[in-house]
C-alpha cells in the first residue's frame, strides 16, 4: 500500500464515526417549538435551518448524518406554517363578525310604552265618583317599575285621578300627572328611561298618573293642565290643580341621561333653572286678574 503524500490528507475511511448534524437537531427543535408558542416563527425557522441542515451533510462527504432529522423538521414547520395560517384566518373572521350589544340585565322590569288599558271591570273609587266623561277603556292599570309606580288612568277620569291621589298618599309616593299621545316617541323614551338605575335613584317613590291628553283633554284643561306639549308633567295641589309643570323641552335627546335629573329635581321641588319657565295658568274657578 502506498503512504500519502507528504501534506496529503487521508481519505475518509469507514472505521471513523460520523456524527449527527447540530443544525438539524436545531431545526427540528425549531419546528416543535412552533406548536408550543403556537405561532407560525418556530415553524419557518424549522424549515430554513432544516434546508440549511441538508446542504451541511450534502457537503460532508458522509461524516455528518442527520438527514432524517432535517426532512422531519421542514415537514413539522410546514405543518405548523399552515396551521397558523388557518388559525389566523379563523381569528381575523371571528373579529370581522359584528358584535352583539349585550342586554342590560336589569330587571323584572320592563318599560311600559303607551298602550290601551285592558278593559275588565273598573273597581270602585275610594270615594264618590266625581262626574265627567268616561274614557274608552274602563280601567285603570297600575305597573311598578322597581321604585316607581305608572298608574294608566282610564274610565271616570276625576273619580281615577282621585283614586291614584290616595294611593300616592297612602304609600308616600309623590303624584305627577304626565300627559301623552299615541304614537309619541318622546313619550315612548322617557316610559323606557325609567327602567335605567339613574331614574330609579331620581324618581324612587314617586307615581306617574299617565293620561291620553286626546282622550281627556276638556278635563285636563278644567285641571290647568297645559297640552299644547307633549310630554307634559304637572304636580298637583290638594284639590288636584296644577300647581307646578314642565314639558319634554326642558332637555335634549330622550335618554336616561338627560331626563332623570330634570324630572328628579321637578317632582321635589328643586327644579329652578329652566328653559321653559311655567308662566302659571287660570282654572275655571278663578278670575284673571
Amino acid at each position: 500500500m502506498q503512504s500519502p503524500a507528504p501534506g496529503a490528507r487521508a481519505p475518509w475511511t469507514p472505521y471513523e464515526h460520523a456524527k449527527t448534524n447540530g443544525t438539524s437537531v436545531f431545526a427540528l427543535l425549531a419546528s416543535l417549538s412552533g406548536f408550543v408558542c403556537f405561532v407560525g416563527i418556530g415553524g419557518a425557522l424549522g424549515i430554513l435551518l432544516g434546508l440549511i441542515a441538508r446542504s451541511e451533510i450534502a457537503r460532508s462527504d458522509g461524516r455528518e448524518t442527520g438527514r432524517g432529522l432535517a426532512n422531519g423538521a421542514i415537514a413539522v414547520g410546514i405543518l405548523n406554517l399552515a396551521l397558523s395560517v388557518i388559525g389566523l384566518a379563523v381569528g381575523v373572521t371571528y373579529l370581522a363578525r359584528p358584535s352583539t350589544a349585550r342586554a342590560l340585565t336589569a330587571p323584572t322590569m320592563a318599560a311600559p310604552t303607551w298602550t290601551p288599558p285592558s278593559t275588565h271591570p273598573l273597581k270602585p273609587a275610594t270615594r264618590p265618583k266625581s262626574a265627567g266623561r268616561v274614557s274608552r277603556a274602563e280601567s285603570t292599570e297600575v305597573t311598578a317599575i322597581g321604585g316607581v309606580t305608572v298608574a294608566d288612568i282610564a274610565g271616570d277620569f276625576a273619580a281615577e285621578l282621585d283614586k291614584q291621589h290616595h294611593a300616592a298618599d297612602a304609600a308616600g309616593e309623590t303624584l305627577v300627572l304626565w300627559v301623552v299621545v299615541r304614537d309619541c316617541k318622546p313619550c315612548d323614551g322617557v316610559a323606557a328611561a325609567l327602567t335605567n338605575p339613574l331614574s330609579q335613584k331620581a324618581l324612587s317613590k314617586v307615581r306617574f298618573v299617565r293620561v291620553d291628553r286626546d282622550e281627556f283633554q276638556v278635563e285636563l284643561e278644567r285641571l290647568g293642565v297645559p297640552t299644547e306639549k307633549i310630554p307634559g308633567f304637572a304636580l298637583l295641589d290638594a284639590r288636584d290643580h296644577v300647581r307646578d309643570f314642565i314639558h319634554g323641552g326642558e332637555w335634549d335627546a330622550d335618554i336616561a341621561a338627560n331626563i332623570a335629573p330634570v324630572l328628579g329635581k321637578f317632582v321635589h321641588g328643586g327644579y329652578r333653572q329652566r328653559r321653559h319657565p311655567w308662566p302659571g295658568g287660570v282654572r275655571e274657578d278663578e278670575t284673571p286678574i
